[in-house]
């Protein structure tokens, strides 16, 4: 395996990093996955260097015989520079990171192109592919929370939650939203105030139970039965998701018994299922 450090720039002039892992002529793994490119999506405050799932998927892909390509969003580590980081992202503006990601990996005639997001990676990555952003062959998000209103206001462990979205909303009301405050749920961060109302609010602008019915692709959803069990941004979503009148050949959806959301038990499961799914493994 050889590695590359790549960059692009998005249309709204953000550089952004990543790396590029390609496959040895001598790459003996499993059959080779049904892509030309996989790009690897990381989650909120993480990067393309984070230990974790990711890491575990680029290995996996790459020992599979195909290039995998681990990628920044503007949303990567908490706060980097003046406009990026997940303390100041916009969650809407993965379209333009992951569309100039898109562009890089076309440009190189890699036009087979699977996406791989974990927990919020995996939430744009449907949420890009559905505004029609992206075109990927396949999309496989692992642990992508819900970004429900009605779920955090009602859920009974989501008390943390409420008072800090009331707080975020009083500071919004006084003209204050640009202000970072930390939150303790569904991830303990600082964040813009303002930002913190756009991504829970009421509107449920980034629910992926919302977007994917907008999404013409395949998409393999995995989420941790210990997630399930234990986080008001996992607890109904197996069943909403069985809910939604997707085909199946457009929608699976598989629960993975006592896992986490980071797999700690077995980071390797996500991706053992991913690849049965696409019939590689």
């Amino acid at each position: 395996m050889t590695v590359e450090l790549v960059r692009t720039r998005t249309d709204d002039n953000v550089r952004l990093e990543g790396a590029l892992f390609r496959p040895t002529a001598d790459a003996s793994g499993p059959r080779a996955w049904p892509a030309d490119l996989v790009i690897l999506v990381h989650g909120t405050r993480n990067n393309f260097y984070s230990p974790g799932i990711l890491e575990h998927a680029a290995a996996t892909v790459v020992a599979a015989g195909t290039p995998a390509l681990r990628i920044n969003t503007r949303g990567h580590d908490g706060l980097s520079g003046g406009r990026g980081g997940a303390a100041l992202e916009q969650i809407d503006d993965c379209q333009l990171d992951l569309a100039a990601w898109w562009a890089w990996g076309r440009e190189r005639d890699w036009e087979r192109i699977v996406l791989v997001g974990h927990s919020m990676g995996g939430v744009k990555s449907i949420y890009a592919t559905a505004a029609g952003a992206v075109a990927p062959e396949a999309i496989i998000a692992i642990s992508p929370p819900r970004f429900c209103h009605r779920m955090f206001q009602q859920h009974p462990a989501a008390e943390p939650f409420r008072e800090d979205y009331a707080r975020a909303c009083e500071m919004v009301k006084a003209d204050r939203g640009d202000e970072l405050i930390p939150v303790r749920q569904p991830l303990p961060m600082w964040i813009r105030a303002a930002g913190y109302v756009e991504k829970y609010g009421p509107e449920d602008r980034y629910d992926l139970v919302r977007h994917l019915p907008q999404v013409p692709c395949p998409v393999l959803v995995l989420v941790g039965g210990g997630s399930v069990e234990r986080s008001p941004a996992f607890s109904s979503l197996p069943v909403d998701l069985a809910a939604l009148e997707i085909p199946a050949e457009r929608l699976s959806v598989e629960l993975i018994t006592g896992a986490d959301m980071h797999y700690t038990n077995d980071p390797d499961e996500p991706l053992r299922r991913a690849m049965e799914w696409l019939g590689t493994g």
